[in-house]
């Protein structure tokens, strides 16, 4: 019963998400967070969303389980955080966009999308998602290699 109770504890632990982070890029390089010092059952996900757009736009992304907030993204900055996979692999995000008058709400992580346009899943390593925002819509992508090489509109505003 006990390992049955330390089982279970590790699982909730392994699955909580850690908070957003601003980090500041050039159009040309990417700095990515170092996000291997969490221990994961199964991979740790984080999932990047890049303005592209002149203008600033909001995000708010949440989850059935964290509330991430509202966050202002600059050009060329970008909202990022990171998970553990849940054990169901039915882990899911949605966020709230809001440029100027226009907004926009969609799922931007869950097991469909990384499947199809993340980074291929392997067991217990880090991977990725990358939204490119941009004045025509919303782009997924594996890598974040130069825009539009590698990246799938999936969205209109």
């Amino acid at each position: 019963m006990k390992s049955l109770f330390f089982l279970f504890s590790y699982f909730l632990i392994a699955t909580s998400s850690s908070s957003l982070t601003n980090n500041q890029i050039a159009t040309s390089s990417i700095s990515l967070s170092n996000t291997t010092d969490k221990t994961c059952l199964f991979s740790y996900w984080t999932v990047y969303i890049y303005n592209g757009i002149n203008d600033p736009i909001t995000v708010h992304v949440q989850s059935g389980d964290d509330d991430l907030g509202n966050r202002t993204i600059a050009l060329n900055d970008n909202e990022n955080w990171g998970f553990c996979e849940g054990v169901t692999f039915k882990t899911l995000y949605y966020a709230h966009f809001y440029w100027n008058s226009k907004s926009a709400f969609f799922d931007v992580y869950n097991d469909d999308l990384s499947d199809k346009y993340c980074t291929k899943r392997k067991y217990r390593q880090q991977e990725r998602c990358f939204w490119i925002v941009r004045e025509d819509g919303f782009y997924l992508g594996s890598h974040r290699s130069p825009f539009p090489e590698g990246f799938t509109k999936l969205h209109d505003w």
